[in-house]
């Protein structure tokens, strides 16, 4: 592939996700995968994901952090990977733990029509995935996720009235607007690089055992921001109790998606 492209992700804690997310995006052809574990001490998490990183092209980074609602998220990222040697006009992808890309086509294709224009940017469609039955379940060491969590739906964009637009891939020097992977400074998405515009996809695997536990602790943070916080009540008002997503609510448009595709 001519042009680079990297990951960069911010953990602060891990529950199973972290080998299939480095799995994932090995195959997708990103060149280096960087995580930066923000705790407030380095212990069992920093060496979890530096484990997990061992024999990947992947590098765990341990950052102090002593908050989920974390304001210097993006600029440390930045540090990480300019301290790597990323170059401002190389390609990144600015990612969630639970946030897994998918292409409509090989990741070459995708960056290389967007050629030496340091404006042009990728945009996807975030699709929340659930278990069978809308069933939080725990995330297992196989099979694919895609095969443990198949049923996609519309919770974070309908019932929960979030955000479902994101920043896929976008230059490092290019700036994001609030911090966050909704939008990017200065930049233009279209015409999409490569396939069908629908094609690119975020794959949301959000939904899983203690997620109402995780939500509840984030919700008695002073700092996290009333969109958030409102997403996080609803998510619990809807089924926090209950231990499951009603996918027979017709506006969560559930339908089986199976494995996710990474075109070779």
């Amino acid at each position: 592939m001519g042009a680079s492209v990297y990951a960069v992700v911010s953990i602060y804690e891990d529950h199973g996700l972290l080998p299939h997310f480095l799995e994932h995006y090995d195959r997708l052809g990103v060149r280096r995968t960087f995580v930066v574990v923000r705790t407030p001490t380095r212990g069992a998490l920093a060496a979890r994901a530096a484990e997990a990183a061992a024999g990947r092209p992947a590098a765990a980074t341990w950052v102090e952090c002593d908050r989920f609602a974390d304001p210097e998220k993006a600029a440390v990222e930045e540090r990480v990977l300019r301290a790597a040697g990323v170059d401002a006009d190389d390609f990144v992808m600015r990612l969630d733990l639970d946030e897994f890309h998918e292409y409509p086509a090989p990741l070459a294709e995708v960056v290389g029509p967007l050629g030496r224009r340091r404006d042009r940017a990728v945009r996807g469609r975030l699709v929340d995935r659930v278990a069978e039955g809308g069933v939080l379940a725990p995330v297992r060491p196989d099979p694919d996720l895609g095969l443990q969590f198949p049923i996609g739906c519309e919770l974070t964009g309908g019932a929960l009235g979030g955000w479902t637009q994101k920043v896929m891939i976008c230059r490092a020097g290019a700036r994001l607007r609030g911090g966050v992977n909704h939008d990017a400074l200065g930049v233009s998405y279209e015409p999409p690089p490569a396939g069908p515009g629908d094609g690119y996809l975020v794959h949301h695997f959000k939904w899983t055992e203690g997620v109402a536990s995780r939500l509840r602790s984030r919700l008695g943070e002073a700092d996290v921001g009333p969109e958030y916080r409102r997403e996080c009540r609803r998510f619990l008002e809807l089924a926090g109790g209950a231990g499951r997503i009603d996918l027979s609510d017709a506006s969560l448009l559930a339908r089986r998606l199976g494995p996710l595709a990474r075109p070779a």
